[in-house]
């Protein structure tokens, strides 16, 4: 289970795909995801979500996310994880901790409660958060078709969410990294792909130490 985190126009959506695209060549079983919106019903969360529609209550908007986050790991990560697939998700349970928790100043100790039954224990074997200064996150988004509603907050609620991110990668600590997303992408990937290669090698060796 890989996840990629970060602020809007971090670029962990592009590094998260050019990802599961190298594993396939490479001829590993992957499934893709998103938070929110990694299912038919998610789908729909996500436009009451990110939509430019009124904005939900800030309770309501992290129980939003997390139903999502319940589907989510119901429909795609436990069936995927059993049947041997490498799953990669766009954004995860550090998301929440940085728009609601750190953004919307929301009970961080609910917040994870919360994250922690939606994915009943379940932890991220990898996560990349990609760290950038909000003022680069915004002007990219400005210059994506991609918007949503929470690109639309103002600067200080956006550095509100990269401190969470930063928060939230620190306070896990292994098998975190922390990329720096101004770099050029290639750089960045090259990094994505090292980090990868050595846990995928690390697990392959435990296995087959266990079956020795």
């Amino acid at each position: 289970m890989i996840v990629f985190e970060g602020i809007g126009g971090s670029g962990k959506s592009t590094l998260a795909k050019r990802l599961g695209d190298r594993l396939e060549t490479a001829a590993w079983p992957v499934r893709t995801t998103r938070e929110p919106g990694g299912t038919e019903l998610g789908s729909a969360i996500r436009a009451i979500l990110l939509g430019k529609g009124q904005a939900p209550d800030p309770w309501a908007e992290a129980f939003l996310f997390e139903a999502d986050r319940a589907l989510t790991y119901a429909e795609v990560l436990k069936p995927s994880l059993e049947a041997g697939a490498i799953v990669i998700s766009d954004r995860g349970p550090f998301g929440t901790v940085a728009y609601q928790a750190y953004g919307r100043a929301l009970d961080l100790s609910l917040i994870d409660a919360m994250s922690e039954t939606a994915w009943r224990g379940l932890k991220a074997d990898l996560v990349f958060v990609v760290d950038v200064e909000p003022r680069v996150g915004l002007a990219r988004k400005r210059g994506s078709q991609e918007h949503d509603r929470f690109d639309k907050e103002d600067l200080d609620f956006q550095s509100r969410a990269r401190e969470g991110y930063l928060f939230a990668a620190t306070r896990r600590g292994a098998d975190t990294v922390i990329l720096d997303g101004s770099v050029p992408s290639d750089e960045a990937f090259d990094q994505v792909w090292e980090a990868t290669v050595a846990h995928l090698e690390a697990r392959l060796a435990a296995v087959r130490g266990e079956q020795a």
